[in-house]
């Protein structure tokens, strides 16, 4: 399959509104004409969204409680701008809806948020790629690794900041959803830490998934990755082992055969970035080979993008 796709950014704005001090109305609006080309099919014109980053609105806010406490929430809905559709239906904030506390012993949060390698979210702690999820091409990072998603029923910890580090770990007690017993949903576990100092960033994190509710094998996602600045070069790279996955990256379909053990794969993702023009040339490389456990099928995937911003 080839496509080709040629971008206008109509808007991609950002609305700061304030009905208190420590109340902020916020939004993205990200739409562009995209042309789609097809093998053996005709070209397509259409309004499409989310080119850069998903079209959404929210609203955040904080209450100082003194001695260096908060509380704080964010609710955020995403949406189709060219129609006004929810992007997750039956959800009034699909894209994050947490109630937070924060204080020098570090933060919690309660609700639903991206886990660790969601690439989405407040808490996520993803690295080493240039072309993150948001960017509509093959060649971002989904398309190699297995992400995880946003998830209901998140309990999260953030630690301090020590020695420009940071430890956040999550739980979900109930993805499976609870119209059964809670032993008997599926439940998510990850922990990772961060690093960020000047020009220098990296994570490692370790991500299960109990797929009880699947009656499947735990899943065990480990991804690290990081990136370095040069002056006007950058420089990412990641690597992610996925065990017994009932997840497939993003532009993958799930090959014949995926049973209860699901898929095993290594991915590796490279890119480098040059600041030129007033912005910056992005060019990034992916592969992932796999198999598929039940009948030791195996995959491969290949993906490169570029993008000047």
């Amino acid at each position: 399959m080839k496509r080709i796709l040629v971008s206008a950014i109509i808007a991609a704005a950002s609305i700061n509104a304030y009905a208190e001090s420590n109340v902020t109305l916020y939004g993205v609006i990200d739409q562009a004409v995209a042309v789609t080309k097809h093998k053996h099919e005709a070209a397509k014109v259409r309004i499409d969204d989310g080119i850069y980053a998903g079209s959404r609105f929210g609203i955040k806010g904080t209450e100082d409680l003194g001695n260096g406490n908060s509380v704080g929430f964010i609710l955020e809905q995403g949406f189709y701008a060219e129609s006004g559709d929810a992007a997750f239906e039956g959800k009034a904030f699909s894209r994050e809806s947490l109630l937070q506390a924060k204080g020098k012993w570090g933060e919690v949060a309660f609700g639903r948020a991206g886990g660790l390698s969601s690439d989405c979210g407040t808490y996520t702690i993803l690295h080493g790629s240039a072309l993150w999820t948001s960017y509509y091409t093959d060649g971002n990072v989904a398309g190699v690794f297995v992400t995880s998603d946003r998830m209901d029923n998140m309990v999260i910890y953030k630690s301090p900041e020590f020695a420009n580090t940071t430890v956040t770990a999550m739980y979900s007690n109930g993805i499976g959803g609870d119209d059964q017993k809670w032993s008997h949903n599926d439940h998510y576990y990850g922990i990772g830490l961060d690093f960020n100092k000047n020009e220098t960033v990296f994570s490692v994190m370790v991500e299960m998934y109990d797929n009880k509710d699947l009656k499947a094998d735990k899943t065990y996602l480990v991804t690290l990755g990081g990136q370095q600045g040069f002056g006007d070069w950058t420089f990412w790279a990641g690597y992610q082992y996925a065990k017994d996955s009932q997840m497939m990256p993003a532009w993958k379909a799930a090959p014949t055969g995926l049973s209860a053990s699901g898929v095993t794969q290594h991915a590796v993702t490279a890119a480098i970035g040059y600041k030129v023009f007033g912005g910056e040339w992005k060019l990034q490389g992916n592969y992932a080979h796999g198999k598929v456990n039940e009948n030791n099928q195996k995959y491969n995937i290949y993906s490169i993008g570029t993008v000047y911003e």
